[in-house]
């Protein structure tokens, strides 16, 4: 969910941004907001997707800049401790594989 930064709108708010703030930890504010932006769907959709105590999912973020320090401690505190990061599809998916099938263990095969 990382914005379109071709977007003339938001190039603008950019160049505002860049011009009226500081820099924050070396970071430009207009990337600030980029990150922000992406990290507030990311989250959003964290939240959709695990809806109470007993729920679970995998959640994959499919993309380099969610290996990023600044980027990672943007995520919600009790998602932090467990996410992995993994350099390949298969490494990936077989982390998948293992969570799911540590589900059905713990769960059995009926509904929740």
């Amino acid at each position: 969910p990382f914005p379109n930064i071709k977007s003339p709108e938001l190039q603008e708010k950019m160049a505002y941004l860049d011009k009226t703030m500081p820099r924050i930890d070396g970071q430009s504010p207009g990337k600030a907001l980029i990150e922000n932006l992406c990290m507030k769907a990311v989250n959003q959709s964290i939240g959709r997707a695990i809806r109470h105590q007993k729920d679970y999912a995998s959640i994959v973020l499919l993309d380099h800049r969610y290996s990023r320090p600044g980027v990672l401690q943007k995520l919600p505190g009790w998602i932090k401790g467990s996410t992995q990061i993994q350099k390949s599809f298969g490494p990936a998916f077989a982390s998948v594989r293992k969570f799911f099938l540590g589900k059905k263990t713990f769960f059995g095969t009926e509904e929740h």
